[in-house]
This record gives C-alpha cells, structure tokens and sequence, in this order.
C-alpha cells in the first residue's frame, strides 16, 4: 500500500533529474571554471546508505542532499532531496564548487565548525546563482 508520506517523500523521477543534470552540469563546468582534478562524473543514489553500504533497502537518520567525494571526483545527488530543478541545480553548484577547492585545505578549514568553513561559505554561496542555469 503506498502511504502519503510516502508520496510527499517522493523526489523527480530518475530520467527527469538527469535531463536536468546533462542540460546544466556542462554549464556549470564552464562558468565554475576547471575542478582539480578535472570534471567529477555525477551519480545518483537513493542516499548515502544505500551509497556507502550497497544494501538498497538501507536507511538512517542523516541523509545530505549531494555530496563530493574528494578521493574519487565524484558528485552524488540523493534523490529523496532532489524535488525539484532548482535542488538539482543547487546541489550541483555546491558540490562542483568543493571539486575546485585545494583538498590539502579542507581539513584545517573544518576545524572552524561547518558554518564557519571558508569552503562551505563559497560553495552556498556559489548556489545563489541557480536561476542562470534555468
């Protein structure tokens, strides 16, 4: 039986996302300017425990909305945030922006506290600008 909530909990379909990714990640590549270690490829997943865990029905508590992976240069977006264009466009500037920062820096910046992380204060701030890409 399929409940309400599950329903409101419902992100785009798969194939809408990427429509949106492929018609505004190149863009975004551009105007960012080059990431350091070249364009991260951009996956979807259900959410980080499915991700980390590679069990499909797992579950938690603390589910970001996208993610990079500075190890791998790679982007995940978790569909259940993915609701609308202007989250994927978001979520892709935001990540993109963390695969142009030096990784070296990246953990004395955090010692600062996640709001006062140099790195996270660019990489909001970079999603200001999501209604170009629209």
């Amino acid at each position: 039986m399929i409940k309400l909530k599950d329903i409101l909990l419902e992100g785009m379909a798969r194939k809408d996302i990427q429509s949106v990714i492929d018609r505004v990640y190149p863009q975004i590549v551009k105007n960012l300017g080059r990431a350091r270690r070249g364009v991260p490829k951009v996956e979807m997943h259900n959410n980080i425990y499915v991700r980390l865990s590679g069990d499909a029905e797992a579950q938690g508590e603390a589910n970001p909305d996208a993610e990079y992976e500075w190890n791998k240069n790679e982007i995940y977006l978790y569909l259940p945030k993915m609701k609308s264009e202007e989250a994927i466009i978001k979520a892709l500037l935001h990540e993109y922006t963390h695969a142009t920062q030096d990784p070296k820096k990246r953990e004395e910046n955090r010692k600062r506290g996640y709001a006062k992380d140099p790195y996270e204060i660019e990489a909001y701030k970079a999603e200001n600008s999501w209604r170009k890409y629209i």
